[in-house]
């Protein structure tokens, strides 16, 4: 049964996992080295084999380059594959300022909306 934990993606393909676990088992790697292989981690390898969440387009491109997948398993794995910012980004949207001020940044003051409001009514 193809699972995901989030609804930003759509679910992964019936028997994504066992593709995958599979196809890690007969490269003859563990967690481990794919994840290092990779440039990832075991935990984002065991998150995949799971359905956990699914493959970004890059970890896709380096699954099927890695597990030397044929064209019809590596075509699967990149259509499920989510773009990159998606999977960082929390809730799917990608934050364009820091929630809080760095150390040394010049903070500006906020506004309420009531006066921005009033500020651009014209005078009648």
């Amino acid at each position: 049964m193809a699972s995901t934990t989030s609804p930003r993606w759509a679910p992964l393909p019936v028997g994504f996992g066992v593709m995958l676990r599979n196809a890690r088992v007969d490269a003859g790697l563990s967690r481990e080295a794919l994840g290092a292989a990779l440039l990832a981690s075991a935990g984002t390898v065991q998150a995949l084999e799971e359905e956990h969440r699914p493959p970004s387009v890059t970890i896709a491109d380096r699954l099927a380059r890695v597990l030397r997948l044929d064209p019809w398993r590596a075509a699967v794995l990149c259509a499920a594959a989510v773009d990159d910012a998606a999977l960082r980004t929390r809730r799917g949207i990608l934050h364009t300022r820091s929630r809080s001020p760095r150390h040394g940044a010049e903070t500006r003051a906020i506004t309420p909306v009531t006066q921005q409001v009033k500020a651009r009514t014209p005078h009648t």
